[in-house]
């Protein structure tokens, strides 16, 4: 069985050309495995234990598998293979699915830990983490590795969404903002930035021919951005069980979302046509003024050579400032549920998650920290936005939908965002929307 999963994953892995970036993380194009697959240890008595690993998470985590390497010379060692990222659900999924020993370690994206336990996948981690130890991390990440009261999702880092702002353009519009005045306590208002981008496209182009855009998502059209704006009003992500959305996005902080978003497209403020994966060129093009996106981007920035950028807080709607919500999450660890190997798995979950491990993975990735004792001022000092990062994850913070059916979850909202940014009917939109989950989520009851 072994030697015939392996044949599948070179299979799944030769089918990909390109590497898509992760949800909210940093990209490594390099991919391929960083060992062999063999199972024997160079020293008697040496435990060897396999991660798969999302190839976008290369460069933080073969930094930290090489510490631990070091670390627990003759003792454990871990071999990892990293996998496109568009590939390694899917190479998971065939795995798991045949009750597969290849892995004792793969990263479980954290919206899928539901769906992952749902199906049987992971291991408990509560054996081998105290109370304590799981304290240890934000309180969003707890909620993310968590289901059904037993944690089994060991954050690596976290995200967060940040406000960037092209200075060249806002000069150019003759528009001043106040930028050192803003807070977390007194943020730019959503109604301010419509107003401020549209008083820029005015003067940047009036005709509409120059194809300047007041404002966008990073990740336009995928929840975990887009539900920013009805969680900010007030509205939840999902049912209390995880089950339903029905009384969730048909009420009115999703409709007062949606028609909102709708009327900024119809006004050109938001782009429309333009994908997920083109709207860092836009910004970096001198194309989008106000751009709400993670704390990677620096990173991507800098490797473009674009610096004429500021970054704020998330604004929040009038009135609703403290229902103020921002996305976070990221990837985690988690423990197969088959592996014949799971103390030693445990150990360097442990390492790579709480240990000496977790500073040198968030050192090499940039990602935010998922351990509150992370957010240092000499992490503030060499990336500033962090400080800003730094309070949402306590204060804003809300995990993406809690469900064993994510999936189902994720392709339905993308597709409601997708449909109102298109022009389609708001109410018939979230009703289709409505109706299909009903259906999906019929599986998991």
């Amino acid at each position: 069985m072994k030697g015939n999963l392996k044949r599948v994953i070179t299979s799944i892995m030769a089918g990909s050309m390109a590497l898509s970036l992760a949800s909210c993380g940093n990209s490594d194009t390099s991919g391929g495995s960083s060992a062999s697959a063999g199972t024997e240890g160079e020293n008697k008595g040496e435990v060897v234990i396999h991660l798969m690993m999302s190839n976008s998470q290369k460069t933080g985590v073969s930094a930290a598998v090489d510490a631990f390497n070091k670390a627990y010379a003759g003792k454990i060692r871990c071999e990892a293979d990293y996998v496109a990222f568009n590939d390694v659900f899917e190479t998971l999924e065939t795995l798991m699915s045949n009750d597969s020993t290849e892995y004792d370690v793969f990263a479980a994206d954290g919206p899928n830990v539901a769906a992952y336990v749902k199906r049987g996948y992971l291991k408990s981690l509560n054996q081998w983490f105290s109370e304590d130890e799981i304290k240890e991390f934000s309180d969003a990440m707890i909620t993310e590795g968590t289901y059904q009261n037993q944690f089994y999702g060991a954050p690596m880092g976290n995200s967060s969404l940040i406000l960037y702002y092209n200075k060249s353009l806002l000069q150019q519009a003759g528009i001043n903002i106040d930028f050192d005045s803003i807070t977390s306590g007194n943020r730019l208002t959503w109604e301010q930035l419509v107003d401020y981008a549209k008083q820029a496209q005015k003067i940047l182009d009036p005709d509409g021919t120059n194809g300047i855009y007041g404002i966008e998502f990073q990740q336009v059209g995928r929840v975990y951005q887009m539900n920013v704006l009805p969680n900010s009003l007030g509205g939840a992500q999902i049912s209390s069980d995880g089950l339903s959305v029905d009384g969730v996005i048909n009420t009115e902080p999703w409709y007062t979302a949606l028609h909102w978003y709708q009327d900024q497209v119809n006004d050109n403020v938001f782009t429309r046509g333009i994908s997920a994966d083109e709207t860092s060129s836009y910004f970096m093009s001198n194309k989008i003024i106000f751009y709400l996106g993670t704390t990677a981007l620096p990173t991507a920035f800098a490797n473009n050579n674009f610096s004429d950028y500021g970054y704020t807080y998330v604004p929040c709607f009038k009135g609703h400032e403290k229902d103020l919500k921002t996305s976070c999450g990221s990837w985690t660890l988690g423990l197969n549920v088959h592996s014949t190997k799971q103390d030693a798995a445990a150990e360097f979950i442990k390492y790579l998650t709480l240990g000496d491990g977790a500073d040198v993975y968030i050192n090499a990735s940039g990602m935010v920290p998922a351990l509150t004792r992370q957010f240092t001022e000499d992490l503030a000092q060499k990336m500033p936005y962090m400080k800003i990062a730094e309070y949402e994850v306590e204060h804003t913070a809300l995990v993406r939908a809690i469900t064993p059916a994510y999936n189902e979850y994720s392709t339905s909202l993308n597709a409601l965002w997708d449909n109102v940014r298109n022009g389609a009917d708001v109410e018939d939109s979230v009703q289709n929307c409505v109706n299909d989950l009903n259906t999906a989520f019929l599986e998991y009851k």
